[in-house]
């Protein structure tokens, strides 16, 4: 009988904790999305969670170099389930964008994507 107890209270305990971990906000989208590439002079980036959190920081940087692009806007001071960020117009390359954020119930979260950028073609004179 202890047995069974002891297997019901470890089963109890594992499903608390798995819910308390999908309670948390992820983020489920971005402008520019993951993986995707833009044309050059990005200067606003998107990001949108799952629920209303509040940023701590935002780093986006260049690949190639490891250079830190510079986020010329203030982050949000409340919670929000979307922000947008404006940055330097973006040149060729591959950029990462890390981000922090703190949820409602104090936990921290932290996540990142990455997108291309890629230079613009000049139109072609009609033939």
């Amino acid at each position: 009988m202890h047995t069974i107890r002891s297997v019901a209270f470890a089963i109890i305990l594992v499903m608390v904790g798995v819910t308390a971990a999908l309670a948390h906000a992820k983020m489920n989208a971005s402008v520019p999305k993951a993986g995707e590439t833009v044309a050059a002079g990005l200067s606003e980036i998107e990001l949108h969670f799952s629920k209303p959190l509040r940023l701590t920081l935002i780093h986006v940087r260049r690949v190639d170099d490891q250079q830190e692009m510079a986020v010329s806007s203030e982050l949000p001071a409340s919670f929000v389930d979307s922000a947008k960020v404006a940055v330097d117009a973006l040149q060729a390359g591959s950029y990462e964008v890390f981000w922090t954020a703190v949820s409602n119930d104090g936990h921290v979260m932290k996540g990142n994507f990455a997108f291309s950028v890629e230079e613009t073609q000049d139109a072609q004179p009609a033939q």
